[in-house]
């Protein structure tokens, strides 16, 4: 009986291996909703761009080619890598002409230094709620890495 029982566990030992690694593939694709594939597109970005309904929808993104102050803006965080992307691309081809300040200025019209933490929460005063960059209190508030454009 042992030859036997020890030819059963080799024919399905590999079944239940390949069940396994199927299983952990099948685990680590699933991805957290900040995560997922958006549709994007840097001519025509997406009507919903800072639809929010809670602050921990909004990041922000530092606006890639401007005059004076960089604006940063606050975006809704499945779009902000897609976005800054776009806004990256579009400093790097930057033709307007015009003076350039080392720093930037958030949605509530703060102006900061270059490396100053920004933040977005979701403005919930209208029918919508929209994404906002503003700054928060020093050592205090939710706030997102600084946008790549500085």
């Amino acid at each position: 009986m042992q030859p036997q029982t020890s030819y059963r566990l080799r024919m399905i030992l590999p079944i239940v291996r390949a069940c396994v690694i199927g299983l952990l593939f099948w685990s680590c694709s699933s991805s957290p909703q900040d995560q997922t594939e958006v549709s994007y597109s840097c001519a025509t970005p997406p009507a919903d761009l800072a639809t929010c309904s809670a602050d921990a929808d909004c990041a922000t993104v530092a606006m890639g080619c401007y005059c004076g102050a960089q604006p940063v803006n606050g975006v809704a965080r499945k779009y902000a890598t897609a976005a800054q992307s776009c806004e990256n691309t579009a400093a790097g081809a930057c033709t307007l002409g015009c003076a350039n300040d080392q720093g930037g200025v958030t949605q509530d019209g703060t102006k900061v230094a270059a490396g100053t933490r920004t933040a977005a929460h979701c403005d919930l005063s209208g029918a919508t709620g929209v994404c906002k960059s503003f700054v928060p209190p020093p050592g205090g508030g939710s706030g997102d890495p600084q946008p790549t454009g500085w």
